[in-house]
């Protein structure tokens, strides 16, 4: 393979703009000219862009080719937009690269130059690698091009990678190793990068994954999330590393729950706390914690602490970082399950591990001794007593299920009786107790009435010392049933005592009990669900036990989606996202009313939205226990909403008294369920083919000892922890080799990851991880949980490198998105959306804290305007300084350094597109914190959102006394570079096109300017506007309208009108109009992957100046026909349609040249010269000429008009 083109020369020179013909038409004025457009970074000439994609250098040109929405300004159908620039600083806009087709959108990917052919797509041959996001998932597919770049060929043996292993398969960034001789492709899969390795492009093996770490993180913010696990212990040493994330503002706890529920209601938690810095042992009563201790500790997000609780009988201790913080007595549980918890935090846990000195098996709690010896031990708890001996829990029960497993101990005909106790009083002097008599080879059921007891029942039953036996009581009302090993043993009635204690009792033994459990005795005849299928428009018969993801806003009579229909049976159903209710973020649980299971056992449901059986699911549950018996997920999903029948076998449990149970703990892209027609009640066989067939859930081995790695969430969203930060999904990653401090032959492996959300200053942002790479596997050299960011700002995203070029010591040229999912879609701009940020190289640098990147920014001396060049030097800056109250400007560079040696100051920096009023940026330094920062507070008047914070820091030393700024603002950006590229920091911004002041400043005292220099920025949009016309002022009306490549963007779902300036009565006026399209079956529309509208283009005219009264002659691709209207009041009629009799065949994607020509009252339309109007109208004699669209994106050129001074 051939090597990578080396750069010898800087980034100065500009790129050579290619004269454009000579022509009779005018140049459109404000051309990039829009409010926010910014001058020196790329955006496109109109509508929705994002990620970058495959950056490819060649033949003198870096490629950009990038996701493009063409018929929107959001995000939509995905297409590759494409420009070239030969020194990273102007750019060349070019046709669309790659389209949609019946595969799906173009979604993200990279492009590599085939030097030997690998692929046989050609010699030299630009390949680009990309994902196809349609009706099979995300897949990996290829195109070629043999004309550096300009047109593009798919292969046909597409996908190349199909079967998706999980939804979120995309982005490959592929580049070739040297060392292996092989392309290596790194693959974004939702928490992890999956590498692949490939001799040809074509055929890919899976290599390697990189990702999780083994732990688990709450990703969930704004309340209190629990996951549990399966094991349990009484008395224990339980620990734990819990780092402490900060997600979009969010700082909160993390901690460790034991003795426990399952559902982590009742039990005890020791958590670090953030946003309070203090440590806390508490309570959990019903939900609701209590605080029992708390201390005082400096607590920082990003850190990882180890918390341990070790905890014996009534004694509980914390430690943090092995040193004993809290030390509490408290005797409310005595024995539960272990979890986790977080609150407000995206708390990740990791070598979570327990140690049991004692685990006695019990949902019951408070246990206290009434008389003889008890004592709890790995094995349970054991009581001894040559005569009657009782302990009780605090738990009152009326109707009930009672169980445990009991041991009597002694030799062969020795031993005594071990019971179970219930509807006692507290003294254990009135009640009842069930009993197992190895002595006597007997079961008793017995009723203690003032300390007397009296037998109720006695059957013989060989009962042998050091065995262990089931013993069960089924108590409702009246009736007591006592079964042993599930064999009826005893069934009478006895109404003495109605409720009371939960408790165990030995006679003349040493006896040990363990699982002893309580669970709902609860019996109906109902055979149905009530509401079964939601038609009472509410949750009728349902309960939402917690959260927001269930509510009667739920239940909605909604057929269909934005992709199609719901299909359900009836009139309403429950959907399971809701705009009131937080969307996909939603979470909680709802059950049904309970049922007897009749009937033949089968159980059939719909089942719609997302797939994921961890948080998004429907159970069968057993309402005695809530034992899970079925757990279904949406494993039919297919990226829809769309109803799916499954069908369950639950005929093992006919009889019994069950429950439905929908749960949502997914927060996100899909993070909802939808169900509809619950039938659990039918005659007949069962269906050959089910989905599921209910049984006992399996139980794990009791495990005393160990490491913690299975956990179920049971509120909350949880996630995989990973190496870094794992807030949101990863995307596009980029995997390269850098040189460290310059040094081309001391090199380490660089990973790249975009994460949204979860960035530093909340939602999108970006990663990266320092290692070793083998052409397989990728090693993290630092501890998983250390987080370093790319850029500390909230805009900067996607970022990749170009392939097939480095500098001279090997550092790799790459840029980024820069905007922010919180938020693209919304920002103010008009026709167009979002830019990219400055290209910058990136190195690695060693310092005190590892191996750290290092960016440059490229070199912009080619547009800096020297004339105007402002410089300072050795000045001092104290409080709020005039030393720049002269400047304005917009677009500039400006390059700072600081002598901090002496300083008093806290903090100094500038304010930048500073107004009138309180309006400014902040770029400055936090002496005390060592924060180079970034502050919008006071921006602008633009909504980022509740998930980005205001301030922008990121950590960075002052180096001999000095810090440095390389600071650019445009029009809507600024980026930070502290001292030589340590820290990044790229933000937008919107404020006033008037806000051009700027300030420099310090706090706390003076601070020494060693330097200023202050260049403004040519624009490198300038004479590039291709819209030729003869009429002057255009002004859009209404709809979007912007300046491209192909001429005047019209763009609107409804008519829209753009006027000029200049009016006329008598004319010939024309235009080329082509109506855009991307097509993926274009002779088949019902096919159609790609959601735009597909209209008219018009030439409007005698219009006044709302165009609300007019004429317009357009090209209406939609109804193939070449229309008159008159619009009046703003109502447009059809006062002729042309269609050559069906055959006029108009086409998207096609130019034509349309002309109107008038004379008074009389209206000719030529189509590429033909006359196909002829008609007259006398309804309006003048008025203004202009442009139309109507449903759809269309473009205009070559706009002219002359008078008409003859011709009829």
């Amino acid at each position: 393979m051939k090597a990578r083109w080396k750069r010898e020369f800087p980034l100065l020179l500009c790129l050579l703009v290619v004269g454009l013909p000579t022509t009779v038409l005018a140049d459109e004025s404000g051309y990039y000219e829009e409010a926010y457009r910014n001058q020196f970074h790329f955006s496109p000439e109109a509508n929705w862009m994002n990620d970058p994609n495959g950056m490819v250098y060649y033949e003198g040109e870096y490629h950009l080719f990038y996701q493009y929405h063409p018929y929107g300004t959001t995000w939509g159908p995905m297409h590759w937009g494409h420009a070239v620039s030969e020194d990273l600083v102007n750019w060349e806009h070019l046709p669309i690269a790659l389209s949609p087709d019946e595969l799906g959108d173009i979604f993200s990917g990279s492009a590599v130059i085939d030097w030997d052919n690998t692929a046989g797509f050609g010699e030299e041959a630009m390949v680009a690698i990309f994902t196809h996001a349609g009706p099979e998932g995300q897949v990996q597919s290829l195109a070629y091009s043999l004309d550096k770049g300009r047109t593009w060929e798919k292969y046909e043996g597409n996908p190349v990678m199909p079967d998706p292993p999980v939804a979120d398969w995309r982005d490959p960034k592929v580049f070739w190793h040297e060392d292996s001789s092989q392309w290596v492709m790194s693959l974004a899969a939702k928490d992890k990068i999956m590498f692949y390795t490939s001799p040809d492009l074509k055929e890919w093996e899976f290599a390697s994954e990189f990702g999780q770490d083994g732990g688990i993180q709450s990703n969930s913010l704004d309340q209190v999330s629990y996951a549990m696990s399966e094991h349990t212990g009484g008395s224990f040493t339980y620990e734990g590393d819990v780092t402490l994330n900060e997600k979009n503002g969010r700082e909160g706890s993390g901690g460790l729950v034991f003795r426990s529920d399952k559902e982590g209601d009742n039990g005890y938690i020791a958590s670090v706390d953030a946003k309070n810095d203090r440590v806390t042992l508490s309570k959990i009563l019903d939900g609701e914690p209590e605080e029992l201790a708390s201390e005082s500790m400096a607590l920082k997000t990003t850190s990882t602490y180890h918390v341990k609780a070790v905890v014996d009988g009534n004694t509980i201790e914390i430690f943090i970082d092995d040193q004993l913080v809290i030390e509490e007595k408290d005797e409310s549980f005595e024995y539960g399950f272990y979890g986790l918890s977080s609150s407000d935090s995206t708390a990740a846990f990791r070598n979570v591990e327990f140690e049991n000195t004692s685990n006695f098996l019990t949902n019951l709690s408070s246990w206290k001794a009434v008389t003889g010896t008890w004592e709890d031990s790995l094995e349970g708890k054991t009581g001894a007593s040559t005569e009657d001996a009782f302990t009780l829990s605090d738990q009152i029960a009326e109707n009930f299920l009672y169980e445990a497993d009991i041991k009597v101990s002694g030799d062969e005909g020795e031993g005594g009786a071990g019971s179970l106790v219930f509807r006692a009083d507290q003294e254990a002097k009135n009640g009842y107790f069930a009993n197992v008599d190895a002595l006597h080879d007997v079961v008793k059921l017995m009723k203690i009435e003032d300390g007397n007891i009296t037998v109720l029942a006695e059957k013989s039953m060989s009962v042998d010392t050091d065995q262990t036996y089931q013993l069960k009581v089924d108590a409702f009302d009246e009736n007591i049933k006592v079964y042993v090993d599930d064999k009826l043993i005893h069934d009478l009635n006895d109404g003495t005592f109605k409720n009371g204690h939960l408790g165990l009792n030995v006679w003349n033994s040493n006896t040990q009990f363990q699982n002893v459990n309580k669970g709902e005795n609860i019996r109906t005849s109902e055979k149905e669900i009530v509401n079964h299928d939601f038609e009472t428009g509410d949750l009728t018969g349902w309960q939402s036990v917690k959260g927001n993801a269930f509510t009667d806003d739920h239940v909605s009579d909604a057929t269909s989606y934005w992709g199609g229909p719901f299909d359900p049976q009836g009139t309403y159903h429950l959907w399971g996202f809701s705009d009131l209710h937080d969307g996909d973020n939603a979470t909680g649980e709802l059950r049904s009313s309970y049922f007897e299971l009749g009937g033949s056992g089968e159980i059939n449901f719909l089942l719609g939205g997302g797939n994921d059986s961890s948080n998004r699911y429907v159970s069968l549950v057993r309402a005695s226990d809530d034992e899970e018996l079925i757990r279904q997920a949406n494993a039919k999903f297919e990226d829809d909403e769309t109803y799916k029948r499954y069908v369950w076998d639950a005929s093992d449990y006919v009889g019994e008294v069950l429950y439905i149970k929908a749960v949502d703990q997914a927060s996100g892209g899909w993070g909802h369920i939808n169900i509809d027609d619950f039938n659990v009640y039918h005659e007949g066989p069962m269906p050959e083919e089910v989905d599921q067939v209910a049984e006992e859930p399996e139980k794990d081995a009791i495990k005393q000892s160990g490491v913690i790695e299975d956990w179920t969430p049971v509120s909350g969203d949880w996630i995989n922890s990973t190496h870094g930060s794992n807030g949101g999904i990863w995307e596009c990653p980029t995997l390269v080799e850098l040189p460290i401090d310059g040094d081309p032959n001391n090199t380490k492996w660089v990973l790249q990851v975009s994460i949204n959300d979860g960035g530093p200053a909340g939602g999108s942002g970006m990663q990266y991880f320092v290692g070793d790479f083998d052409g397989k596997s990728f090693i993290n050299e630092n501890p998983s949980d250390e987080v370093l960011w790319s850029d500390y700002g909230a805009d900067y995203y996607a970022g990749v490198d170009w392939s097939g070029v480095e500098g001279d010591n090997g550092e790799k040229y790459w840029l980024g998105w820069m905007s922010n999912w919180q938020y693209a879609n919304d920002t103010p701009t008009s026709s167009w959306r979002s830019s990219m940020t400055l290209p910058r190289t990136m190195e690695l640098s060693q310092t005190e804290e590892g191996t750290r990147l290092k960016q440059t920014p490229v070199s912009l001396n080619s547009i800096r305007d020297n004339s105007q060049k402002t410089s300072y030097t050795n000045e001092v800056i104290s409080g709020d300084s005039s030393l720049l109250s002269e400047f304005s400007g917009d677009t500039y560079e400006m390059v700072a350094e600081f002598d901090v040696s002496q300083t008093n100051a806290s903090e100094f920096g500038f304010k930048v597109r500073k107004g009138e009023g309180e309006e400014y940026t902040t770029v400055g330094y936090d002496l005390a914190a060592e924060q180079l920062f970034v502050d919008r507070t006071n921006s602008d008047d633009f909504d980022y959102g509740s998930n980005v914070v205001d301030l922008h820091q990121g950590s960075l030393s002052v180096s001999d006394g000095k810090m440095k700024m390389h600071v650019f603002v445009d029009r809507s950006a600024v980026e930070v570079f502290g001292a030589n590229g340590e820290t990044v920091i790229t933000d937008q911004i919107f404020p006033d096109p008037l806000s051009k002041g700027l300030e420099i400043y310090s706090e706390g005292g003076e601070v020494s300017l060693t330097s200023l220099e202050i260049y403004p920025l040519k624009s490198i949009w300038k004479d590039k506007n291709r819209f030729k016309t003869n009429l002057t002022g255009w002004k859009p009306v209404s709809g979007k309208w912007a300046e491209t490549m192909e001429g005047k963007q019209g763009q609107s779902s409804g008519d829209a009108f753009a006027l000029s300036n200049d009016e006329g009565g008598d004319f010939r006026y024309e235009a080329a109009i082509k109506v855009m399209d991307s097509d993926s079956h274009p002779d088949d529309p019902d096919q159609d992957l790609t959601d735009n509208l597909v209209g008219a283009g018009a030439l409007v005219f005698r219009s006044d100046s709302t165009a609300e009264n007019g004429y317009a002659i357009n090209v209406d691709v939609k109804n193939n026909a070449v229309k008159l209207i008159k619009f009046v009041d703003g109502k447009g009629s059809d006062l002729v349609a042309y269609n050559e009799d069906g055959d006029l065949n108009l086409k998207a994607n096609q130019d034509y040249h349309l002309e109107v020509v008038t004379k008074g009252e009389e209206i000719k339309a030529y189509l590429d010269n033909k006359l196909v109007i002829d008609t007259k109208d006398a309804t309006f004699e003048e008025g203004y000429y202009g442009l139309n669209v109507w449903d759809s994106t269309v473009t205009f050129n070559k706009v002219k008009m002359k008078p008409n001074k003859g011709e009829g």
